[in-house]
């Protein structure tokens, strides 16, 4: 009887110290899911400064030279974060289809209802 007792509290304890092995597949995805909504977020910024630059070459608050340098300058952070959130999802690199693609989407989300 004893050697049993012996036996399943060994298997308690071992079960108990080796947990923690299974948990960092938990953790990485939580830490994963984490970074995809970071992702998101970011995307939408740079989506809505795109936005808000090309408004602004519209009632010209901003020059041409401004406007191309600005909107290089955004295009490749959103291509950043698009190759990102491919790599994360384990897809293709981003490419410029992709981002007018997705820029046009969010235009047509803004846009009011008339």
């Amino acid at each position: 009887m004893i050697p049993a007792l012996l036996v399943v509290a060994f298997a308690g304890l071992a079960l108990w110290i080796l947990g923690p092995l299974r948990a960092p597949s938990r953790r990485m995805e939580e830490e994963g899911e984490s970074r995809w909504k970071e992702l998101v977020d970011a995307k939408h910024a740079i989506y809505r400064s795109i936005l808000d630059l090309e408004f602004d070459r519209a009632v010209a608050k901003v020059s041409e030279e401004d406007y191309t340098v600005l909107r290089r300058q955004q295009e490749a952070e959103a291509l950043a974060v698009l190759a990102e959130m491919d790599a994360l999802a384990s897809t293709t690199e981003a490419s410029p289809d992709t981002l007018e693609a997705e820029i046009a989407a969010a235009r047509e989300r803004l846009r009011p209802l008339s």
